[in-house]
């Protein structure tokens, strides 16, 4: 019968030892990594922030002021459709009567653009109050957009102070179309009615 000298048997044992602590180890890191607090969140129901998934224009609503209110772009471009426009009202200063502005979702003046800017620049953006006071439905073509009227008042506020503080309040109406792809319902058209 042959025996292993001792010492073989005392390195075999260290080096099991040591698959055993690296393997604890990456199985640490595996279990580590599968959440991460500071990663955005899904677009749909979240860990930490209260997102819905956006299966009525109410829940897009939700997710719009959640988006505002938390200055976040990515939830904030999720609520719009790809065909969405922005439309408000502008006084032009030469003829000296107001005008209908349109602006796109995408591009250096579009939409997402400017309200990521918004974001950048105020600290603590609020939809106080944030009322749907109508809700019905409209047939445009073939399809059938849910409408929602909402009553709002915004307070904007830069906190170090390079831009004034500001307050608006206002009703906007709200198109809503649901998505072929993944059947999510998303703004394609916001109007300020707001005087």
């Amino acid at each position: 019968m042959s025996y292993l000298p001792r010492s073989s048997i005392r390195v075999t044992f260290c080096f099991l030892q040591g698959v055993f602590c690296i393997l604890q180890f990456a199985i640490c890191i595996l279990i580590c990594n599968c959440f991460n607090p500071f990663s955005p969140s899904v677009i749909g129901p979240g860990a930490l922030k209260p997102i819905a998934l956006q299966v009525d224009p109410d829940s897009v609503l939700y997710n719009f002021k959640y988006a505002y209110e938390n200055r976040d772009s990515i939830v904030y471009e999720n609520c719009l459709d790809k065909d969405f426009i922005f439309i408000y009202k502008d006084q032009d200063e030469i003829e000296q009567r107001e005008v209908l502005v349109e602006v796109p979702r995408d591009g250096k003046s579009g939409d997402i653009y400017r309200t990521k800017a918004l974001f950048r620049v105020f600290e603590h953006i609020r939809l106080v109050t944030w009322i749907i006071t109508s809700a019905y439905d409209s047939s445009v073509g073939e399809e059938t957009w849910k409408v929602r009227d909402v009553r709002f008042d915004l307070s904007l506020r830069d906190i170090d102070g390079d831009y004034q503080n500001l307050e608006a309040t206002g009703q906007a109406e709200f198109l809503f179309r649901r998505s072929k792809e993944d059947k999510f319902w998303r703004i394609i058209r916001w109007t300020d009615k707001s005087i």
